[in-house]
Order: C-alpha cells, then structure tokens, then sequence
C-alpha cells in the first residue's frame, strides 16, 4: 500500500489492510488493541472512539450529532457496556453557520439525555475554508461492563445461531437515496442507540458475541468473525431481514443489501438453546420487529469463511468488498 485511498475507508478488506499498518508499531510492542468495537479496560470499564464525517450532514432518520452519540454508545453496548460518558471533539471549517453546529449539538445532546448519558469532556478546533467539508465529529465513549463473562470474537462456538436485530442496510441505503436524490418512500436511516435493547440480553448465559453492523454491513461483520474464529458460517438468505425500500434502492444502484451499512442494527452469536428466546427478547422492543435467526456458525468448510444459500437454492461465498461502495455512510 503506498497511498491511501477512499476504499481504505469502506470497512472492507482494504480497511483491514490500513488498521494492520497502523497498528504495526504498537503490536511490535505488545501494546497493541484487540480488534473489538471497544476495549474492556481494567476494573470493569470499557472505552472506545469513533469519528463521523456522513455526507450528507443530514439525513432522513438522523443527523450527524446523533449519528455521533449512537455510534459511540452502540460500540460500548455491544461488549456489554452501559454507555455513561461521552467526549466530542469537533474540527469546523471557516465560515459554517453557527446555527446549523448548535441543531447538531442539541440532536447530540437529546440523544445523550434518552440514555442518561454526561458529556463530560470536548474539544473544538477552527480550519481555514476548504480545509474539510463543513464539519467532522469525532467521539469516545466510557462505561461500565455489566457482564460476567466478556462478549467477543473469540467466544464464537459451533453450533452457535446467529440472529439480527432488524432489517439490514437501511442507513447505508438512505444515505445514498439522499446523496443521489432519490426519492424512496419511507426510506429512512436506522440509525439508533441501542443500550436499552441489548441491556436486557445481557442475563442470557448462551450470548457470546454481539456487533453492530455499520461499515462493510452485516456481510463484513460475519466474514470478521469466520475468520478470527477459523470457523465456517453459514447463511439463508431467504432469512435475512430486508426492508423493501433497501432492496429497491440496492437494485437501482447495484449494491448489495448484505454489505449496506447499519447504525441501529446488531449481529448477535448465541448457543442454539438461547437463541428464540434471545429473538423474542429482541421482538418486544419497537426497533426490532424483524429480528430474525440468519444462519449458523459449523465446522463446515471452507474453515475461515462465509456461505450462503440463496433464495434460488444455490450457494454463494460472501466475501468482504473491496473498494469503496459509498464513501462518508458514517
């Protein structure tokens, strides 16, 4: 890799490539990260950060102060972790309208207050004009794990099931209907914060594993997980939960839902026995209508991938992209 380039960006394969360079440094020392959505740290607390440059800045479900603060808190939830402070830093170009950064800051804020949430500390930094593209946020989130055992990859068993919380794609899919002025009825972004959903699976002992689904969608996420845990997955797509406002938009542009970006959709690696239980859970909240169990984790080969059988009765591999599908989705 000798530049970097917007595929860098897109969560996929190439993403993989530049957090592997940029951690080199660090992992040589032996103070490196494990690749989690955030880190548990000593004394039960997890942290983590996460940067916000979605164009447009407003977008049908959302803006980018939301997008921000559900970002950050999904991340904590997802290793099991209430989402208690928040830190924002802002770069702002020259010449923004003050009153557009404070509806920001105020969608920011409500959302904060909807979890109980303190903003406890921030920066702002001023650039020349065309320096970036009006502004850019960037979070850390800190919480408390409420957790006996920590989730992550490497708790990924076989025989494991594995469910999604909602449909898939819709914030990738709004985002590119309103970047290329399409009008899609009633396409909106999921994007949501999701503690209050996931707090009460926590008392599930079969729950091993849980991700949110944003860069390189769902399909990325699962090809993550077949590989850190050299296992084999194995999806039904006549399962897979897809709103038909996604699919109309994905068929337009040619973009596959599977690989669309979620902001309020979860991926969740549960035993067999947990797993309806874990899906009427999930039913009783008012965002996860369709969760649905997707497929499951085996000793099947290829070791270390993803398949999946199609709604036609074939099978297909699910690889993670490559290049970009739709640079600035969060």
């Amino acid at each position: 890799m000798n530049t970097v380039t917007l595929g860098h960006g897109s969560g996929g394969r190439q993403s993989h490539e530049l957090v592997e360079m940029l951690l080199e440094g660090f992992r040589k020392r032996s103070i490196g990260p494990e690749l989690e959505d955030a880190a548990l740290l000593p004394g039960g607390y997890a942290m983590t950060v996460d940067g916000f440059t979605v164009s447009p800045r407003k977008f049908p479900g959302g803006d980018i102060g939301h997008l921000c603060v559900c970002g950050c808190a999904n991340d904590l939830a997802v290793r099991g972790a209430s989402p208690d402070f928040l830190g924002i830093g802002l770069i702002i170009e020259e010449g923004f309208p003050s009153g557009e950064l404070a509806e920001y800051m105020e969608s920011a804020a409500a959302t904060c207050e909807s979890l109980g949430m303190t903003l406890a500390a921030g920066d702002t930094k001023v650039v020349p004009s065309g320096a970036v593209d009006g502004v850019y946020f960037s979070g850390s989130a800190f919480g408390r794990v409420h957790t006996v055992h920590p989730l992550s990859m490497s708790n990924i068993r076989e025989g494991d099931s594995l469910i999604v919380s909602t449909s898939i794609g819709r914030h990738g899919a709004a985002i590119a209907a309103a970047r290329f002025n399409l009008s899609v009825d009633g396409l909106e972004s999921d994007c949501a914060a999701l503690w209050p959903l996931i707090k009460p699976l926590l008392s599930f002992e079969g729950l091993h594993c849980m991700r949110d689904c944003t860069r390189g969608g769902l399909g990325t996420v699962l090809c993550e997980w077949a590989e850190s845990a050299s296992l084999h997955i194995s999806l039904d797509e006549s399962s897979l939960p897809v709103d038909d406002t996604v699919r109309s938009l994905c068929d337009v542009l040619g973009f596959d839902p599977i690989y669309m970006a979620c902001e309020g959709c979860i991926v969740l690696a549960v035993s067999e026995d947990s797993a309806q239980e874990v899906v009427n859970v999930l039913q009783n909240s008012p965002l996860c209508a369709d969760a649905a169990i997707i497929g499951t984790v085996t000793r099947g080969e290829p070791r270390g991938m993803v398949s999946m059988r199609t709604s036609i009765g074939g099978e297909r591999l699910v690889d993670m992209p490559f290049g970009e599908l739709l640079p600035r989705i969060c």
